[in-house]
């Protein structure tokens, strides 16, 4: 007998004309301010941000591959539309509604990039809308090849919860893994889709590392930055749309203990989800961090030039309470970190750098003996010298 849709791990698949497949304004990879946009307005973000050229180039010489559908859920489909059938059934109604009804439309949760190339490749007002020059983006020369665009071989789940399960796996976990926003967004609307269940917040996190089959705790700590992320927008009105790119930094910051107790923010396994995770005695703290490492404005860029000195410089500045000091006054990340693990340290550094540069200057004295100039600063450094050797010997 054959499993039916709901039970079963297989999905109908049926050819949907180009019309009638739209882009998905809630894909997770889409930068907050995109969320819920018209379908040019996708089109739009997808083409400038997303390298759709390759894509397109390949579609112009080959068609769609039929090897590669995507993945779609349908709306306003009739609301007898019996979904309790075995797959094949399944697919039979699924191709008289698409044949006898141009109305029914699909999302396309899986493949966003594909359609937009097609769309683009299909459509010349489209193209002309998005003020794309002829030369800036393939043609298709082929009719034959044009006709094939028409057709998309799709899959058809019933909703977005439905395919929660195999987007997770394959995005999260899996092989082709998304960006650490677009990850982290997904990651906290499927905890969000489980707590409206009625389920504790412990209890829904768990549910969700089940289905993405997640054993190392990356949905609390991918969750956890998105928080975090969100009490930024949402309390202090941080830019965040400094930060979607550059999402994973976030994640990177809170695995220092000394970072997360600048903010106030418990470890991910002692972590309270049920309450705001900055307190709000910290909010600043928390605006003074993220305009650290993501910059606010042309005024202020960030100090974090490189991600490394989150772990190399950052986290050992805010662990010593002088250098923090120094930080928050100057915003000098490389001057705050000589002064970590205190004044004594930050002096024999300065000493072994003075030592170091005067030995690296002896190799090439000899060459200008008498040098005025020279002579000049060599007496300065001498004085310098004396004073900080009156001061320590006394």
């Amino acid at each position: 007998m054959a499993k039916k849709s709901e039970t079963g791990r297989k999905r109908p698949q049926i050819d949907i004309p180009l019309d009638n497949i739209e882009l998905d304004n809630k894909n997770p990879r889409l930068a907050e301010e995109h969320q819920g946009g018209t379908q040019f307005d996708i089109s739009k973000v997808l083409y400038e941000e997303f390298d759709l050229d390759e894509i397109a180039y390949s579609m112009a010489e080959n068609g769609y591959f039929d090897e590669e559908p995507v993945v779609v859920i349908p709306h306003n489909l009739p609301k007898n539309f019996k979904w309790d059938q075995d797959v094949e059934s399944l697919e039979s109604s699924l191709k008289q509604l698409v044949t006898s009804d141009k109305n029914i439309k699909f999302t396309v949760i899986e493949g966003n990039r594909r359609i937009a190339s097609a769309k683009l490749l299909s459509d010349n007002t489209l193209r002309s809308k998005l003020k794309i020059k002829d030369d800036d983006f393939p043609k298709i020369k082929d009719k034959t090849i044009e006709a094939d665009l028409q057709i998309i071989p799709s899959i058809v789940y019933r909703d977005r919860k439905d395919i929660s399960p195999y987007l997770g796996v394959r995005h999260i976990t899996g092989v082709l893994k998304w960006e650490a926003y677009a990850k982290a967004k997904y990651i906290a609307s499927r905890i969000e889709d489980e707590l409206h269940k009625g389920k504790s917040i412990e209890s829904s996190i768990q549910e969700v590392q089940r289905k993405v089959a997640d054993r190392s705790d990356l949905i609390k700590k991918q969750y956890m930055a998105y928080k975090i992320f969100e009490q930024a927008k949402d309390d202090i009105s941080f830019d965040v749309g400094t930060i979607v790119n550059r999402f994973s930094l976030i994640t990177v910051a809170l695995n220092y203990p000394s970072i997360r107790d600048f903010i106030g923010v418990a470890s991910y396994k002692e972590v309270k989800f049920n309450k705001p995770l900055v307190p709000k005695n910290r909010l600043e703290k928390l605006d003074i961090l993220f305009t650290w490492i993501f910059g606010k404005g042309k005024d202020k860029p960030p100090i974090l030039t490189d991600s490394r000195k989150i772990q190399g410089q950052l986290s050992y500045v805010l662990a010593d309470k002088d250098a923090t000091e120094y930080l928050l006054q100057y915003a000098n990340l490389e001057e705050a970190y000589e002064r970590s693990g205190g004044e004594v340290e930050y002096i024999k550094k300065k000493i072994n750098t003075a030592k170091r540069a005067v030995a690296s200057a002896l190799q090439y004295a000899y060459k200008h003996r008498g040098d005025k100039e020279l002579i000049a600063l060599l007496k300065e450094l001498t004085a310098a010298a004396e004073e900080l050797g009156k001061v320590l010997l006394k």
